[in-house]
C-alpha cells in the first residue's frame, strides 16, 4: 500500500506542481496590491455638495423642452468645478449578453451636460465631469490629466469585480502612473490603480484566475481549473495519508536526504492549509459554471418631459445631494438623494404635483423592482419577509458590491435569500443565495483567513500570515520537486 500511495502521490504532484506554483506566486500579489502597491488616493468617497434652490437654476422641465427632449431616462443636477450643470441620461436598447462572459450593467447610455444657469450645452461635459471628480478624489485640484477614456465594458485592468459601468478612466501625468475609474452617473470612485498595481492585476488575472484560457465562465477555463484544484486536494490528502502510513509502520525514509525529510515535515504542517486553499478555491470555481445575470438588469425609468412638471429643487433641503426619477405604482416620482446619519437615504415627491410621499416609498419602490426583476428573468416572485434600508455597507453587503444606498429584501424561500437593489439608479446591486453565502464563508475563512479577525488581527496582519503560509507551501512544492529530481536522475542512490 505504501508503494502505491507513494507512486501516485509523486505522479499527481508532478502534474499539479506548475499550477500550484502559478497560484502561489500570483496569490502573493494580492497582499502586495492591498498594502504595498496601493494607489495614493486621498478620498475613497465623495462628499457631494448640497443642491441649490429652485430660484438659482433653470427648472429641469424647461431645460429639457428648450433642448428638444421628448423623454429622458434620468436627469440630475451635478457640480463640475463648482458650476451647477444638468446631467441628462438616455439609455439605448439592452445589450446582448456575450457567451461565457459575466453579465455587465447597461452601459449604452448617452450623457449630455447643460449649464444649469444659462442652459447652454457643455461641450465635452462628460469628460470634464470625470476629470473634476477624479481631481477631488485624488486631493489635487491642479493635477495634470494625461488621458480620459470611457469604458463600457470590463477588461484586464478594470475587472468584473468592480461592477460599475460605464466608467471613465482618468490617467494623470504622475510618476506612479495613477489612474482613477469614475462613475459619473453615481458620482463615485469605482476603482484606482498605478503602475505596480496594474502589473499585479495582470499577473493575478493570468496566473491565478487563468484568464488566458478564456472568459470567466468558459467551460475550458472552469473545467481545467476544477480538475487541477481537485488533483491538488487529492495530493494534499494523499500526503497526509502517506505520512500516517509511514509513521504507523515506521517505514519512513527519515534519513534519505534533507529534501525528502523537510518536504515531509513541512508538508505535514502545511497540508491542512493547502487543503483549505484548494477546497475553498474549488467551491468558488464550481459556482462559476453558471453565469450571474442580475447585474445586467436595470429598471425602466424613461419618462416623458411632460411628466416632470414639478421642479424638484423646490423640495430640496440642506441635505439633498442628488436627483433621479422613477415610476412608483404607475406614477412619476422624483427621488431626492439625501445625507443621513451613517450614509444616504432616498426621499420621494410626485413629479407632477410635488406632493411628498410617505416614508415607506423607497421600500415600496424596492418591492416593485424585485417583482419586476423576478418576472422579467423568469423567476418565481417569492414572499418578502423583511425589508431594510442600508445607508452604508454592512456584514452581508460589503464594499465590493459598490452601490449605495440600497434596500435589502429578505425572501422567504430558496433559491434566493436576499435581494439588494439601488433604488436611485434602478440597478440590482446583489442577489444572495444560501449556496452563495456558504461559498462566501468558505472562501473568506479558508482562502482569505478572515477567522483571524476574531483573534484580533487586522487586515495587514492577516495578509502577513497568509503570505507566510503561502511561502511555506511554495517551499513544500519546491522541496518535493527537488527530491523527485534527485531520485529520478540518480535512481540507484
Amino acid at each position: 500500500m505504501l508503494a502505491v500511495l507513494l507512486r501516485w502521490h509523486r505522479r499527481l504532484a508532478l502534474i499539479v506542481a506548475l499550477p500550484v506554483l502559478l497560484w502561489v506566486i500570483s496569490g502573493l500579489t494580492h497582499p502586495l496590491m492591498a498594502h504595498v502597491w496601493t494607489p495614493d488616493v486621498r478620498w475613497q468617497q465623495l462628499a457631494l455638495p448640497s443642491l441649490p434652490g429652485a430660484e438659482e437654476v433653470i427648472p429641469p422641465q424647461r431645460l429639457l423642452e428648450r433642448q428638444g427632449y421628448d423623454a429622458v431616462d434620468q436627469i440630475n443636477l451635478v457640480y463640475v468645478s463648482g458650476r451647477p450643470q444638468w446631467q441628462v441620461a438616455i439609455y439605448g436598447p439592452p445589450q446582448e449578453a456575450e457567451r461565457y462572459r459575466e453579465a455587465r450593467p447597461p452601459a449604452n447610455v448617452a450623457l449630455s451636460y447643460y449649464d444649469a444657469v444659462s442652459g447652454i450645452p457643455v461641450v465635452g461635459g462628460e469628460r470634464l465631469h470625470a476629470m473634476a471628480l477624479a481631481r477631488i478624489l485624488l486631493g489635487d485640484p491642479e493635477a495634470a490629466v494625461a488621458d480620459v477614456v470611457r469604458l463600457d465594458d470590463f477588461d484586464l485592468q478594470y475587472r468584473f469585480v468592480n461592477r460599475l459601468l460605464p466608467v471613465h478612466r482618468v490617467s494623470f501625468e504622475r510618476d506612479d502612473g495613477i489612474q482613477l475609474y469614475i462613475d459619473v452617473i453615481g458620482q463615485r470612485l469605482a476603482a484606482s490603480d498605478n503602475h505596480w498595481r496594474r502589473v499585479g492585476l495582470w499577473t493575478f488575472a493570468q496566473f491565478h484566475n487563468w484568464h488566458f484560457l478564456g472568459e470567466r465562465h468558459h467551460p475550458l477555463r472552469t473545467g481545467a481549473i476544477t480538475v487541477m484544484i481537485s488533483l491538488t486536494f487529492v495530493v494534499g490528502l494523499g500526503g497526509l495519508l502517506l505520512y500516517a502510513v509511514q509513521w504507523r509502520k515506521r517505514r519512513g525514509r527519515q534519513g534519505r536526504d534533507g529534501a525528502h525529510r523537510w518536504h515531509r515535515r513541512l508538508g505535514l504542517v502545511m497540508a491542512l492549509a493547502m487543503l483549505g486553499f484548494a477546497s475553498s478555491g474549488l467551491h468558488v470555481v464550481l459556482g462559476q459554471f453558471q453565469a450571474e445575470d442580475h447585474l445586467a438588469w436595470r429598471a425602466d425609468t424613461r419618462m416623458a418631459v411632460a411628466d416632470l412638471a414639478w421642479n424638484p429643487l423646490s423640495s430640496v433641503t440642506a441635505q439633498t445631494v442628488g436627483l433621479s426619477q422613477a415610476w412608483l405604482q404607475g406614477e412619476p416620482v422624483w427621488q431626492l438623494r439625501e445625507r443621513v446619519e451613517g450614509g444616504e437615504a432616498i426621499r420621494y415627491v410626485h413629479a407632477r404635483t410635488g406632493e411628498a410621499l410617505g416614508g415607506d416609498a423607497d421600500r415600496d419602490y424596492a418591492l416593485a423592482l424585485y417583482q419586476e426583476w423576478a418576472r422579467s428573468s423568469g423567476r418565481p416572485v417569492q414572499p418578502v419577509t423583511f425589508t431594510r434600508a442600508l445607508p452604508d455597507f454592512a456584514m452581508d453587503y460589503v464594499s465590493v458590491y459598490k452601490r449605495l444606498p440600497v434596500q435589502r429584501l429578505g425572501l422567504a424561500e430558496a433559491p434566493l435569500s436576499t435581494f439588494f437593489v439601488e433604488t436611485h439608479t434602478g440597478h440590482v446591486a446583489h442577489v444572495a443565495t444560501p449556496e452563495g453565502r456558504l461559498r462566501s464563508r468558505h472562501f473568506m475563512h479558508l482562502h482569505k483567513y478572515h477567522f483571524l479577525g476574531d483573534l484580533g488581527l487586522g487586515p495587514a496582519a492577516r495578509d502577513a500570515v497568509i503570505s507566510v503560509v503561502v511561502l511555506l507551501i511554495l517551499l513544500v512544492v519546491l522541496l518535493g520537486t527537488f527530491a523527485w529530481l534527485r531520485t529520478y536522475l540518480r535512481p540507484n542512490k
